[in-house]
This record gives C-alpha cells, sequence and structure tokens, in this order.
C-alpha cells in the first residue's frame, strides 16, 4: 500500500507541476531562438491546444511551463509526447483526456520552443 501512495503523490507531484527557480534560469530566453520558435508554435498550430496566460480546456496554459518544467523533460516531452513511462506525461493526458500529437520536431525546432516558451513566461511575469 504505502508504493502506491509514494506512485500517487508523485503523480499529483508531476501534474501540478511545482515551479523550480533553477527551470527558469535554465530556460533564459535567447531572442533570435525564441523568435524562431514563435514561427514554430503557429506553423503547428499549437494554440489550438495552448496558450499563454489564458486557461483553456483542451491543453495546458503554457505560461510558467519553462519554470515548472526542466528544459531536460520539455525536450524530451516534446520530442515523444506520448512517453508511456514518464508520470507527469500519464498525469497530464489523464487530466485532459487527450494525447499530444508528435510533430516530428527537430532538436533544434525543440530549443528554439522551449526559447519561445521562456520568452513568454518572462512577459507574462512582467504584466
Amino acid at each position: 500500500m504505502g508504493r502506491t501512495w509514494s506512485w500517487l503523490l508523485a503523480v499529483i507531484v508531476a501534474a501540478i507541476g511545482l515551479p523550480s527557480t533553477s527551470h527558469a534560469q535554465a530556460a533564459q530566453a535567447d531572442p533570435a531562438a525564441a523568435s524562431r520558435g514563435r514561427h514554430v508554435y503557429d506553423s503547428r498550430q499549437c494554440r489550438g491546444c495552448h496558450d499563454f496566460g489564458r486557461q483553456q480546456s483542451t491543453g495546458p496554459d503554457l505560461v510558467g511551463v519553462t519554470d515548472r518544467r526542466s528544459p531536460e523533460w520539455l525536450r524530451a516531452w516534446l520530442k515523444d509526447p506520448s512517453r508511456p513511462e514518464d508520470p507527469t506525461a500519464r498525469a497530464l493526458r489523464a487530466q485532459y483526456g487527450l494525447q499530444m500529437p508528435n510533430f516530428d520536431l527537430t532538436d533544434q525546432q525543440i530549443n528554439d520552443l522551449i526559447a519561445f516558451m521562456a520568452e513568454q513566461t518572462q512577459l507574462h511575469a512582467k504584466k
């Protein structure tokens, strides 16, 4: 029974995504990369499920995602969002009832998207 509770607690903590200052510092927004990331965000129609600063039911609000998740986790998620062994991925699928599609992003596109999300998080923090 103790193992079940430990697993459940890990899933809840992962779903909540507690902020970490080290994540925010690691995902500083490079303006050129953020601009390219905006293009990827727009061209892949990410806004259909995600936005910045507006709560949506289709997918998580992306403001603060670079604070809640490490760059390594974001890279792995964007590379393969269907990772079944990842408790955070399972919790997000359960919470939103959807599976994010795999857009077959290159490593450069993924890094640019992370820079764009970091930039948007910083912009919303200043409001």
